[in-house]
């Protein structure tokens, strides 16, 4: 059994004895007869430290054994100095404090239940059983920084499980038994059974900032951030909000309203853009009907345009053989690609899944598609002219019959 000592928030270090050394993935696991690194637990990262001369990177318990993950090994039997590294300790210890908060303001303010809690390195989430809007958000989190700036001090009782039944908290978790039982009481605002470790004060919290939220489950996921966290996240928005504002040489107040007009401007353009292409393709339909060979009574439209996208050569095509008896094996070169369109009129019999296939093999490309209409792409080569020349006579061999 492993004594835990950090709970102590006067504990920084301790000496230890080695009790137990073997070899794991990624270093060897150490065990001490007692630490002030925390292990992982309760949704809250492992401590990082130093053994002696050993760099710690993880702990974890297994059985009332505390076994920390270690870069050397160290002599069983010897004893070391024991040492956390403050910095993450404050960072988990915020974001796990900060948790306590918001999960018991949700349950007073909305009897709203917390049925999930994830911390990593970057961000900490808290899974809420209802759905909250951004009016009920922004109250919660006013409230849990009034908790923050009322600096209450933080209680914890050991309890065995028959004084936890008299005890009203607001969550208690499954299985627990025996004399070493944890209840905190964090904020003033919050009182749970839990093996994390957490700020002395509320006040130590220092910021709590809700930085997203999502439906998720019936309920809301919403992502927080405590202490240098919180203050991290609100430098980048006001860097962004700052960006944008010189962007669209406006005030940061106003700069929803700028992007919103920005949006419509867009929009407006768009719609623009697709009113005149569609024209545009009318025109370029009629012009390359005009100049097509007719075979059968059937005119065979090939061409290759210049930058066309799949979905404009797309319309194009259903263009040519909406508008007349057709065939219009119709190709885009784009950068370093070419695309193709293979489309047919009603009642004409020619496979376009078979005009893919024999496209395919010249041009080394891929596609395929429905006997009225096929598609595909190769690379760019040289000679696409004399190439998609050749394969126009193929063409009209074909249609021939």
């Amino acid at each position: 059994m492993t004594k835990k000592l950090y709970y102590d928030p006067e504990m920084k270090t301790c000496s230890a004895a080695v009790l137990d050394v073997r070899e794991s993935k990624g270093g060897y696991e150490i065990l001490l007869d007692q630490t002030v690194i925390y292990p992982e637990g309760g949704g809250q990262l492992s401590d990082t430290g130093m053994i002696g001369s050993a760099k710690v990177s993880h702990a974890r318990e297994e059985d009332d054994r505390i076994w920390h993950l270690a870069d050397k090994p160290l002599a069983v039997g010897e004893t070391a100095e024991v040492s956390f590294d403050p910095l993450p300790r404050l960072d988990h210890t915020q974001q796990h404090t900060g948790e306590h908060i918001l999960s018991g303001l949700a349950k007073t303010l909305f009897d709203a239940v917390n049925v999930g809690f994830h911390m990593a390195e970057d961000y900490a989430t808290i899974d809420i059983d209802k759905p909250l809007d951004d009016a009920q958000l922004a109250h919660l989190e006013a409230e849990a920084n009034r908790a923050v700036q009322a600096n209450v001090p933080t209680v914890t009782r050991i309890v065995n499980d028959k004084e936890l039944d008299s005890i009203e908290i607001r969550k208690r978790a499954k299985g627990l038994a025996g004399d070493n039982i944890r209840i905190v009481w964090c904020g003033g605002v919050d009182s749970c059974t839990c093996c994390g470790t957490h700020c002395v004060m509320s006040g130590e919290v220092g910021y709590i900032k809700i930085t997203a939220h999502m439906n998720y489950k019936g309920g809301t996921r919403l992502w927080f951030a405590c202490g240098m966290r919180a203050v991290k996240h609100a430098q980048e928005t006001a860097a962004l909000a700052d960006k944008l504002a010189r962007r669209f040489s406006t005030k940061q107040e106003n700069v929803l309203e700028a992007v919103l007009k920005q949006g419509d401007d867009l929009a407006a353009a768009k719609k623009e853009l697709r009113v005149r292409t569609d024209m545009l393709l009318s025109y370029r339909a009629a012009d390359l009907l005009a100049n097509a060979d007719a075979v059968g009574g059937t005119k065979l439209v090939v061409s290759l345009e210049d930058g066309f996208a799949m979905q404009e050569l797309k319309l194009l095509a259903e263009k040519v053989c909406t508008a007349e008896k057709a065939v219009a094996v119709l190709l885009s070169k784009a950068g370093e690609s070419v695309y193709y369109q293979l489309w047919r009129s009603q009642g004409v019999a020619l496979s376009m899944r078979d005009v893919s296939s024999a496209l395919n093999a010249i041009l080394g490309g891929k596609g395929g598609g429905r006997d009225d209409a096929a598609q595909g792409s190769a690379k760019a080569q040289e000679g696409l002219s004399e190439t998609l020349a050749q394969f126009e006579a193929y063409m009209k061999q074909r249609m021939k019959g």
